[in-house]
């Protein structure tokens, strides 16, 4: 069986971190279901924002003066995870790109791409991967949504 990669940001797996303006509803979007009735492997981001939040929180809570620019902490939290997949394709896996949701200003690539975004496109970059993406709307019917599997294939290319 062919092992199918994609990046997906994590609030399509957690609809709840979201604000309640933003959700198309809680937990998973219905596409995850989709995506794994395809055997797609999802590989999701971190929420990069939030745990910087909390890591800043901390260093203060324990007066350690230790402070972290937060383009180098996106840098720092992303590199793994391009690393993991970059080392299955590098196996025979195939990349098929990134899945992101436009409700989610903190990973989205339209209308303004998020630093978090900018910065997982250049790491695939700088390791000579196509990266490939496909946005889901915010403004989506419940019908759209059902149907939204269908642009994705084909965006793709799974």
């Amino acid at each position: 069986m062919e092992d199918k990669i994609l990046v997906i940001t994590h609030s399509i797996l957690d609809q709840g971190m979201l604000p309640a303006e933003k959700r198309f509803g809680m937990g998973p979007l219905p596409v995850v279901k989709d995506l794994m009735d395809l055997s797609v492997n999802l590989v999701a981001l971190p929420n990069v924002e939030k745990q910087y939040e909390l890591f800043q929180k901390d260093q203060t809570d324990r007066n350690t003066g230790v402070e972290e620019d937060y383009e180098k902490y996106i840098k720092r939290s992303l590199a793994p995870l391009v690393n993991e997949v970059m080392e299955r394709v590098k196996n025979g896996s195939t990349f098929l790109g990134v899945l992101s949701y436009q409700g989610d200003d903190t990973q989205r690539v339209e209308p303004e791409t998020s630093p978090i975004m900018i910065e997982l496109f250049r790491l695939f970059d700088r390791n000579c991967m196509l990266t490939p993406y496909f946005e889901i709307s915010d403004k989506i019917s419940q019908e759209e949504m059902e149907l939204v599997i269908s642009d994705i294939v084909l965006s793709l290319g799974i």
